[in-house]
């Protein structure tokens, strides 16, 4: 019997945990999460009487967490491990926890929660005192997770988790869906000659709608170093970004996908650096690298870049088999795209894949379609009406195309993902609405 479950990314946490409950505590990794809440819950082997969640998980897996765990065991003792934060309030109100436990504080004082909270599970008939002892000895052996971290020292599965019958104990190994045999891995990146063209808005769908055709398959880089808001558009939290992801330990194959961030509708997403200066020390070769790391277990790669011709987009360009350009209908960004084409054709990097996107257009502009590609100098392969549709979906944190898929707008970037996956045809006949952690539509 185990009674107390830890779920967490930290390491060092977990070390201090099991200094303190010793064989009492189960374990499972936080990285687990990008495999789905339900996932994690199914790696408990035991029935836990207190979970300790945290720390760093965000809201969102919190939340999943402590939904999967209730409804396994109702009785459950819930507490969050997280610093204290002006937002806390907001996660007590909206979770059902017993508890609020902070990474930093003492032995004794962890200590003593868990014996309070024991002893009100006991009071109120949730568990009985027995549930808290230390287990036999032969007990003592089992465990939940058979990695933890990459530790040397991970204990062995239990017999529920043996690949054979009599086999040797082996670790859990990350499953994403394997590429077929003779099907490239193909990378896009989406590149804009100026800020404000819809470069991200392009990207985010473009993931989502290769990620029908491919679940859980895609991976969505935002590359935009400075001021990336791919996870912002998307409503994600990430607890990793891109700066861990070209770390030196991310040469572990392990670490790099604990970097990764799942979306809801079966795609990943690599979060931008948390600030300009850290973005800054990412290194343009370092990005090329990612890109082709990622493409050994993606099918697809999508790219979303700093506008401008950089050396981290040129990097980008470089390492791709298909790129989306995007401009809207200025004057100015036209007149900039056709620089960039003529750039890259000199260089010998325009990718023999080229999509070029006329986004917002807008017949009240002064511009055709027609004038567009003679200022381009170059056809324009999909055009995207203007419509507030656009606004609408990213100020709720859903892809335009699983927002309205009756907007124009969104049958226009829907071309674009099917230039890519011609079998992206869409499936859906009703607009979507997603239900956020707010309760509104």
């Amino acid at each position: 019997m185990k009674p107390f479950l830890l779920i967490s990314r930290s390491a060092e946490y977990e070390t201090r945990l099991r200094s303190l409950l010793g064989s009492r505590l189960a374990v499972v990794p936080g990285e687990f999460l990008m495999l789905g809440p339900q996932t994690v819950v199914e790696r408990v082997h035991h029935q836990p009487r207190i979970a300790l969640l945290g720390p760093v998980l965000n809201f969102e897996e919190t939340r999943g967490l402590v939904g999967e765990l209730t409804q396994r065991y109702p009785e459950i003792g819930l507490i969050v491990v997280r610093e204290q934060r002006t937002d806390l309030e907001d996660w007590v109100d909206d979770l059902p926890l017993h508890a609020v436990l902070s990474p930093h504080a003492a032995d004794s004082t962890t200590t003593e929660l868990l014996d309070r909270l024991s002893g009100w599970l006991v009071s109120n008939g949730r568990a009985v005192p027995e549930d808290f002892e230390e287990p036999p000895a032969s007990e003592v052996g089992e465990v939940i997770a058979a990695l933890v971290h990459g530790s040397p020292d991970a204990e062995p599965l239990n017999e529920a988790d043996q690949v054979e019958a009599g086999s040797e104990s082996q670790p859990f190994e990350w499953e994403f869906p394997p590429l077929e045999s003779g099907v490239p891995s193909e990378a896009i990146g989406v590149v804009a000659p100026k800020g404000g063209q819809g470069k991200t808005t392009i990207a985010v769908n473009l993931a989502t709608g290769l990620a029908e055709v491919a679940p859980n398959s895609v991976v969505l880089v935002d590359a935009d170093l400075q001021f990336g808001d791919i996870t912002a558009a998307l409503n994600l939290t990430p607890e990793r970004t891109i700066v861990d992801a070209v770390a030196d330990s991310a040469q572990d194959e392990l670490v790099l996908k604990t970097a990764l961030t799942h979306h809801s509708d079966g795609f990943f997403v690599v979060a931008s650096a948390p600030s300009p200066e850290l973005g800054d020390a990412v290194a343009s070769d370092a990005l090329g690298h990612l890109i082709e790391r990622l493409r050994e277990t993606f099918r697809y790669v999508v790219v979303d870049t700093t506008p401008g011709l950089g050396d981290h987009t040129l990097a980008v360009v470089e390492h791709v088999t298909d790129a989306v350009f995007v401009s809207n209908m200025s004057v100015a960004s036209l007149r900039a795209m056709r620089t960039e084409f003529q750039l890259l054709t000199t260089l010998g990097l325009m990718p023999s894949n080229r999509h070029f996107v006329l986004n917002q257009v807008d017949k009240m502009s002064g511009l055709t379609v027609k004038d567009s590609e003679a200022l381009v100098g170059a056809p324009v392969d999909v055009a995207v009406p203007k419509s507030s549709a656009v606004l609408l979906a990213s100020n709720r944190g859903i892809p335009l195309i699983h927002d309205d898929v009756r907007d124009p707008a969104a049958r226009a970037v829907r071309s674009v993902v099917m230039r890519i996956a011609p079998e992206a045809y869409p499936k859906r006949t009703k607009i979507q609405r997603r239900w956020r952690s707010n309760g509104t539509e």
